[in-house]
């Protein structure tokens, strides 16, 4: 049977473990089954912050391609005319956009800064944002070479405050579509304190979707690269590093990553394995350690 499991159910099993841990510490059998249960929990903890990083920063690449076809390449993101196949209602843009040329009369560099409020705004894939997205765009994204920073102020996501730096650079060549992406001191905070930071780079090359390139809702890609951080859960903190044992797959028509396998490990700790699925456009995963399998459901 899979269970789902929140940070919160985390926090409260890691407390638990403690107090456990403490209260028999004169028995080394039962001191070494909390220290083993505590040393699983952080690693259930560290996988889930991966798999939670990995959708929030690739939601902004999907709304920092798809401000428009000047910047990015438009109708991707929360600029998709349709999202029937995500969760929530349907609703209209809750945002506004500004754009800023900061060489005018010339055409880049360009700021455009996502506004989505400070009461929060309902998206089309039922997320609920809130403060702003932030991005200096060197050239059109579109062009190899142009580079694309983005910086937080005051932005959130279903409660989870978003902070750090996320980078894009246009990589391609003549035969290859490619974009290389970094999460540069990232740091995710939900509403109970705890927290995660996070640093990683990813190499996003197309694989699909070329025969149409004013069309971005058939563009396929697949997602390669390592990355490492650190969750802090009350007064217990652990570092981990991500390796990817499967190319992640994401579609522009979906806001989910849909397949692929990465491997979350804890220094001489047990290796967790997050498989983001089989392809359907979905926001469940399922995380394996020490050989048990439960399914997570992602933000």
């Amino acid at each position: 049977m899979k269970m789902k499991a929140s940070f919160g159910r985390i926090a409260a099993g890691l407390m638990l473990a403690s107090g456990l841990f403490l209260a028999s510490c004169s028995k080394n059998n039962e001191a070494s089954t909390a220290l083993t249960e505590e040393e699983i929990a952080m690693t259930n903890a560290s996988a889930e912050a991966e798999a939670e990083g990995e959708i929030i920063f690739d939601d902004v690449f999907n709304n920092i391609m798809g401000v428009n076809a000047t910047v990015g390449i438009g109708g991707t993101g929360e600029f998709q005319a349709s999202q029937s196949d995500q969760p929530g209602m349907l609703q209209s843009a809750c945002f506004t956009v500004n754009i800023e040329q900061l060489a005018a009369p010339a055409a880049f560099p360009v700021k455009v800064t996502l506004d989505f409020g400070t009461e929060g705004c309902t998206g089309r894939d039922g997320r609920i944002r809130k403060g702003k997205i932030i991005t200096v765009y060197t050239g059109p994204l579109v062009k190899p070479g142009s580079v694309a920073e983005t910086s937080f102020d005051g932005y959130f996501v279903n409660g989870i405050k978003v902070e750090g730096q996320h980078r894009v650079e246009n990589k391609s060549t003549s035969t290859q579509f490619t974009f290389e992406t970094k999460v540069i001191d990232g740091k995710l905070t939900r509403p109970n304190g705890n927290t995660w930071s996070w640093n990683r780079t990813r190499t996003i090359s197309q694989t699909d979707g070329w025969g149409t390139p004013l069309l971005a809702s058939d563009d396929v890609f697949s997602i390669i690269g390592n990355g490492s951080g650190t969750v802090t859960i009350g007064n217990l903190s652990g570092t981990w590093t991500s390796t990817n044992l499967e190319p992640l797959v994401k579609r522009f028509n979906c806001r989910w990553i849909v397949q692929g396998k990465q491997a979350v490990q804890r220094p001489n700790r047990p290796e967790a394995i997050i498989d983001f699925g089989n392809g359907d456009c979905d926001n469940k995963a399922t995380l394996t350690v020490n050989g048990v399998s439960r399914e997570i459901t992602l933000k």
